[in-house]
């Protein structure tokens, strides 16, 4: 009995209390391998996480699913982790999934795009340096998922332009900055029309071109509108961007005016001032004969032999339409063959008799000049004589006497003595050449020639320089009449021929339309402008003749498309002279190969190309190597042992307490 008056229990024994301290320890040691069960299971998940699939969200967004066997570790998701084919990832969201009634779980993720895709199929990948992992340390592979249907930009306008091939057709293109599958061009006027992506052609490049030719079917203005366009991805956006095209096929009402009789040598006038066209006249062309060729509304010629000679002339409007007249002009009285008769019986002397007509007339051999001197040639002579009045003339070629220079400060060249008799003259013209060589020996420029005339003492003609050859200098000079002539040259200081050389450069030539000698005309530049261009486009071409003969001639300019001539053009080019000519032309459709300006290449011809090409595939991702990393102990084997360690640990702890409770 203890002091209480209570009983006092009895102490256990030792022998009880071993019994119970097993047990005990059996207890307490169930809950701790539970753990340990758990954690060495889950140290066993060795399944790394998968890639679901993809699907577009919104225009800028595209959710990606993961999943995994047992728990998906979404903090490790980030923005930097995912690579897109194209399009840029702006910020991600992440949003944990759990599929009722397995153990499967993962996330949904929401990739927000910089802008909108402007393209259909967007291909998503883990970047090499991306690592997402479930809780178990395995690690997402490198692989990739397509979501489709992401395309949600409207087709750019880059150009709308309608350029015109001949008077009723005109080439219609559209330029956008992708791919499409249609478009609507509304045509009004005259007729009206809508036009759809049919019978146009792509081609692609920084901007894809839509082109077609199209043939207006009446005459009169329209007005071209481009409404809309569509991508092949459904996507639609409107313009209503406008052009115009004039279809004018009516040429120019040509009214020629000028006389229907002349006589020979009468200087006449014809124009066509007074033509009409809806959009004006733009260029005129005359063809004198057979190879005269003149420009400008008004021209004035003079026939040299009589007979019925035509006069045609090409007026053509701004869009290429032209009508041509020929007018017939009755010439008669006869300027040289028949009135005029030059014998000459050696190079210094000649011979002429002439029948007068009252107008001007021409002296000159068949073939060469009329005289030849050693510092200078009479080319000819024009001079009126009185009508049915005949004239005999003896023509000579002479040294200066050195009388000339006394009286007028000249160093004659050369001399020509005209015998004509008492017929009275008058309107003289004098085409005489002085060599080069002659002039440089006697140190005088070409400007400071000019040709006297004796009568009641020296006079000095007026006298220019026609054209200039390599080897001489063509002169014309005006007298009233016939008499004694000298071709004087200017005597110069050194100062004053600097200054007559400067002036010689920086001068014009006048033309000339009578010549002595031969033309020698070559292409020394041609070009087209566009050079390279598709059968049916129109080009412009620029041809430069220089004529380095001593006389005026012409030249037949031919363009070619390979063998076959497309156009050509005579062109008349005074001597020491150059000209410059231009052809505006489309060539053939359907035709390729080399444009040429007399055998010389100025550009080149191809096909038109059509047709539609392949969209581009998607670029396929790289395969990432996997990381051997989370092949190594510190993944797997780390996680077990470090589970079993705690158990021990704590399991050693619970006993050594409990045995100090029970007294040991």
């Amino acid at each position: 009995m203890s002091a209480t008056g209570h009983a006092r229990a009895a102490p256990m024994s030792t022998g009880r209390r071993r019994r119970w301290l097993p047990l005990l320890a059996l207890l307490l040691a169930v809950p701790l391998l539970t753990a340990v069960a758990a954690g060495t299971a889950t140290a066993e998940d060795t399944d790394p996480p998968e890639w679901g699939n993809a699907t577009r969200g919104n225009a800028t967004t595209i959710d990606v699913f993961l999943y995994d066997n047992g728990s998906l570790d979404t903090d490790t998701i980030q923005a930097d982790d995912f690579r897109l084919s194209s399009n840029r990832i702006q910020s991600v969201s992440v949003t944990s999934l759990n599929s009722t009634g397995t153990n499967r779980s993962g996330a949904r993720v929401s990739l927000l795009l910089a802008n909108k895709a402007d393209t259909d199929n967007i291909t998503v990948s883990l970047r090499d340096t991306g690592r997402i992992t479930d809780e178990a340390g395995n690690q997402l592979p490198h692989e990739s998922v397509t979501a489709t249907g992401m395309d949600s930009v409207v087709p750019k306008y880059r150009s709308f332009e309608v350029r015109r091939v001949n008077s009723s057709t005109a080439r219609i293109s559209v330029g956008v900055h992708e791919p499409i599958q249609q478009l609507q061009i509304s045509i009004g006027g005259q007729s009206i029309d809508t036009l759809n992506i049919s019978g146009f052609s792509e081609r692609t490049g920084n901007t894809i071109t839509y082109t077609r030719k199209y043939r207006f079917p009446e005459e009169g203005e329209y007005s071209l509108l481009l409404l809309s366009v569509t991508d092949r991805n459904g996507n639609d956006n409107s313009f209503s961007r406008q052009r115009s095209f004039l279809y004018d096929g009516s040429a120019p009402n040509v009214t020629v005016t000028g006389p229907e009789n002349a006589t020979v040598g009468e200087s006449v006038t014809f124009s066509v001032a007074n033509s009409t066209d809806d959009q004006g006249v733009d260029s005129v062309r005359w063809q004198v004969g057979r190879e005269t060729i003149l420009t400008g509304e008004n021209i004035t010629v003079a026939f040299a032999a009589p007979g019925n000679h035509e006069v045609t002339v090409s007026a053509a409007d701004p869009l290429g339409n032209t009508e041509t007249v020929t007018r017939i002009v009755s010439v008669t009285g006869n300027g040289t063959a028949g009135n005029v008769t030059v014998r000459r019986p050696n190079a210094t002397t000649a011979n002429v008799s002439v029948n007068g007509t009252g107008q001007s007339q021409r002296i000159q051999p068949p073939d060469g000049a009329l005289v030849s001197g050693p510092n200078g040639t009479l080319e000819r002579l024009t001079v009126t004589f009185p009508r049915n009045e005949s004239a005999e003339l003896t023509i000579r070629s002479r040294r200066p006497a050195s009388a000339f220079a006394a009286a007028t400060d000249h160093t004659g060249l050369s001399r020509f003595d005209v015998d004509h008799g008492s017929v009275p003259t008058e309107d003289v013209t004098f085409t005489f050449t002085v060599a080069r060589e002659t002039l440089e020996a006697t140190g005088v420029e070409p400007r400071s020639v000019t040709l006297f005339r004796k009568h009641d003492g020296w006079s000095p003609l007026a006298t220019e320089i026609a054209s200039r050859g390599e080897s001489q200098i063509v002169y014309r000079a005006q007298s009233p009449g016939l008499s004694t002539f000298v071709v004087g040259a200017e005597r110069t200081t050194a100062a004053d021929a600097e200054a007559a050389a400067e002036s010689e450069t920086s001068t014009p030539r006048p033309e000339t339309t009578e010549d002595a000698g031969q033309p020698d005309i070559v292409v020394t530049n041609a070009t087209a402008v566009p050079s390279t261009l598709d059968s049916g486009e129109r080009t412009v071409i620029t041809v430069e003749l220089t004529n380095r003969g001593t006389a005026s001639g012409d030249h037949l300019v031919i363009v070619s498309l390979n063998t076959s001539i497309l156009t050509t053009r005579t062109v008349t080019v005074p001597a020491g002279e150059t000209r410059t000519t231009e052809f505006a032309r489309s060539v053939p459709e359907n035709s390729s190969g080399s444009l040429t300006v007399d055998n010389r290449r100025v550009g080149n011809v191809t096909a038109a190309e059509g047709g539609f090409s392949l969209p581009g595939l998607p670029s396929v991702p790289s395969l990432a190597i996997p990381n051997p990393n989370s092949l190594w102990p510190d993944g797997i084997v780390g996680t077990v042992l470090g589970g079993l360690l705690g158990v021990a640990i704590g399991l050693y702890s619970l006993l050594k307490g409990l045995a100090i409770y029970l007294g040991y």
